[in-house]
């Protein structure tokens, strides 16, 4: 019995050795990628390097029709991964403000404010095979995460982060951001692949050198919307391209930048087709009201009009020419006093994201592409 207790002292630890030695080569790329999680100390983000596969040139062979088969097809990913099925969440819908700019030296920028409770944030970096490159800030509420349940240490849920990006910027240099409208509905192809807003910002930052490249790109999927979240695409690149990518009765319309140094999109729809509905005459309200009120804007349902009017004046005066400090100055001035999850300015010919979460404007953390 003694000789069979030793023999049994030195093949368990061995046993245990080989087999930690076989999960640690099936699974090494999701370990790395758990491991490298980390919440940045005394705000609401998270940063991660992603280095297994997210299958997303799958995805788009097959597409989801809707958020339950979104979400169906990234727990099948991760549990081809993992063996776990823990993917659970809710879209989210967002009041938002978003512009490009310039630096002195030509430097190109596009910045966003994502108005909505002060949930965790992510900022992923992924490194896809045969895709580019990308950072793009993640809202975790879609992945199941609030200010009750953070995600911990080697926390497998993380895994689902490339699905989720509200906006980013790819190693080309190529940015995008989706808002929330009034209306959007784009026209249904039985030729053609289904695909929902965060998918269509993940293929933009996996595939796209250039926004009409973006644009060809998106143009190519139907893109369904959820009834709580109708959204436009704000698209731009380091040659000073942008465009907003809009759709209204089954068309797609692009709106590209105009000026020379500076584009920007709000919540509403901006083609004349969906404006001469209601937004002139919202917009004929508005300017009557803001003669005649003392409401801020984020109380009032003219909040959209009245962000995108203080930052494209807040440009013109400045021909579209700004620092970074001043970007995110412009950002804080436009920002919800109560609900901002974050803001975010992205270096377009640098690629690389600087990031500040629930309104604590001093506390920036930057990532880049490496």
């Amino acid at each position: 019995m003694k000789k069979v207790l030793k023999k049994l002292s030195i093949i368990l630890p061995i046993l245990v050795i080989l087999t930690l030695g076989v999960v640690g080569v099936c699974y090494f790329n999701e370990i790395r990628t758990l491991l490298s999680l980390k919440p940045i100390e005394g705000t609401n983000l998270y940063t991660m390097e992603y280095f297994s596969d997210y299958h997303f040139d799958e995805f788009l062979q097959t597409g989801a029709d809707n958020n339950k088969d979104y979400y169906d097809f990234i727990n099948t990913m991760i549990n081809k991964q993992t063996g776990l099925e823990l993917m659970s969440g809710e879209a989210s819908s967002n009041a938002c403000t978003a512009f490009t700019f310039r630096d002195k030296d030509g430097g190109r920028y596009l910045a966003r404010n994502y108005d909505n409770k002060a949930n965790p944030v992510m900022l992923v970096v992924t490194a896809p095979k045969d895709a580019f490159k990308s950072i793009s800030a993640v809202n975790m509420t879609c992945m199941g995460y609030n200010n009750e349940k953070v995600p911990g240490s080697f926390d497998v849920g993380t895994l689902a982060s490339p699905y989720f990006p509200t906006d980013g910027v790819n190693e080309k240099g190529v940015a995008v951001s989706v808002l929330q409208v009034n209306f959007a509905r784009k026209q249904k192809s039985d030729n053609r692949v289904t695909i929902g807003i965060y998918a269509a910002v993940r293929m933009v930052l996996d595939y796209a050198d250039s926004v009409d490249n973006a644009v060809a790109l998106i143009d190519k999927y139907n893109v369904y919307f959820d009834t709580a979240f109708m959204a436009q695409f704000f698209v731009a690149d380091k040659d000073g391209n942008s465009a907003l990518i809009e759709f209204v009765d089954g068309k797609m319309y692009i709106i590209k930048n105009e000026n020379a140094g500076f584009q920007v999109a709000s919540n509403f729809n901006n083609i004349e087709e969906q404006f001469s509905r209601d937004g002139y005459v919202k917009l004929r309200e508005y300017r009557k009201w803001l003669v005649s009120s003392d409401t801020t804007a984020y109380e009032s349902e003219y909040s959209g009009y009245i962000r995108y009017d203080f930052v494209y004046d807040s440009l013109y005066n400045t021909s579209g020419i700004m620092n970074m400090d001043e970007g995110f100055e412009l950002l804080e001035n436009v920002a919800s006093p109560d609900d901002l999850q974050y803001a975010v300015i992205y270096r377009l010919d640098k690629a690389e994201a600087s990031i500040i979460s629930d309104n604590d404007w001093e506390k920036k953390t930057t990532v880049a592409i490496r």
